[in-house]
């Protein structure tokens, strides 16, 4: 039922519009036309204006019969996404010159369109829909963190937002915590007296060779992603800033992993005359659902039908799907086929692109059937 020439084509129309995290606008104003065109109630929320963004959340709502059931993709790419070229290539679809693509997460939002057409045009039996295209995924979440669940009385949700396959979902993700470590010393002329100056970097060096960097377990990783500090080269630096991260299927082995960081930076510096300050944000909780569980069901039945592959798998990364499970909101994410997302060199297969319709669609059948037994 799928019409593969409109939703290769809206997502290729989609792709161009720019729309770096917190800079959605003009997505945004596209979307809100398209929702309309299809008859649904739309509005957008606060989440511009708490978050200093140029756009809120679209939420759209197309009335049915049984709960109210969330299909949601975020509207915001990263950069460098001015300009894009897509082009169709062997079955594929990328950009042509040094951009992303932007099928992160706008093969998300085709997909969801698609599925709203084929339902609106056949007039099929549905569930309550409620649409939700979120601003800055990409910045820490913020638009789903920043989206009203109490207006709504959602049975659970479904994002469109994973790289497997139409057919795969991720039933386990990790709690998230970024540390940021500024290491303090004592600045000093390099070359008249450095001897009584306190270099933060050689105390910074002396810590991070002690820590344990990469995968630390099957479970758990850390990361040091940025470091700055120093004015001058004649200077000993006084001050230097860390910014990094650790992730966990393992609530407490994050925990375990940030104390171990915190002690070693701490008593290193402590060592050699400097001092450490420190800053914990946690970034999202975990989930962890088994096989069994409803929606995880739901989404073998629908990929079953289809004669789609399925897989339940766990994935490292974080997604609007971890902040709506904190709010109560049972919400499993979907493979959409999204391949080398964060990069120049991304694509998406257009079988892939239509096939993620296709199971959307066939799981608002299974819902509907569900509710109707």
């Amino acid at each position: 039922m799928i019409n593969e020439e409109r939703i290769i084509n809206k997502f290729i129309e989609m792709v161009k519009i720019y729309s770096p995290s917190l800079e959605e606008r003009e997505m945004a104003n596209y979307l809100i036309g398209e929702l309309k065109k299809l008859g649904l109630e739309v509005y957008e929320d606060n989440a511009g204006e708490i978050n200093k963004g140029n756009a809120g959340n679209i939420i759209g709502i197309l009335k049915g019969d049984g709960p109210e059931v969330m299909f949601s993709s975020h509207m915001d790419t990263v950069t460098p996404c001015k300009n894009i070229i897509p082009i169709i290539k062997d079955g594929k679809i990328m950009s042509k010159g040094d951009t992303i693509l932007g099928g992160d997460d706008k093969a998300g939002i085709a997909a969801i369109l698609e599925m709203l057409y084929i339902i609106k045009e056949n007039n099929l039996k549905h569930p309550t829909l409620v649409i939700v295209f979120s601003i800055a995924e990409e910045i820490r979440l913020l638009g789903a963190t920043s989206f009203d669940e109490s207006k709504f009385n959602l049975k659970y949700g479904f994002i469109l937002d994973s790289s497997g396959k139409p057919g795969s979902v991720v039933k386990q993700a990790p709690y998230h915590e970024q540390i940021k470590l500024k290491f303090i010393g004592k600045a000093a002329h390099a070359g008249i007296e450095p001897e009584k100056g306190i270099s933060a970097l050689y105390v910074a060096a002396k810590a991070i060779s002690k820590l344990n960097i990469g995968r630390i377990d099957e479970e758990t990783t850390l990361n040091l992603g940025i470091i700055n500090g120093g004015h001058a080269t004649n200077i000993v630096m006084e001050e230097l800033n860390i910014v990094g991260e650790s992730r966990s299927f393992d609530e407490k082995k994050l925990g375990e992993t940030i104390e171990t960081v915190i002690e070693i930076c701490q008593n290193t510096a402590e060592e050699y005359g400097a001092k450490l300050d420190y800053e914990l944000t946690r970034e999202y909780d975990g989930f962890n659902f088994s096989e069994d569980y409803e929606l995880i069901k739901l989404v073998k039945q629908a990929a079953d039908n289809l004669k789609f592959p399925f897989k339940a798998e766990s994935l490292g990364g974080g997604s609007d799907t971890n902040v709506y499970n904190k709010k109560g909101i049972d919400t499993v994410n979907l493979g959409i086929g999204m391949s080398k997302v964060h990069s120049t060199s991304e694509y998406i297969e257009k079988e892939d692109l239509i096939n993620s319709a296709e199971l959307i669609l066939e799981l608002v059948k299974v819902i509907s059937n569900d509710v109707t037994k």
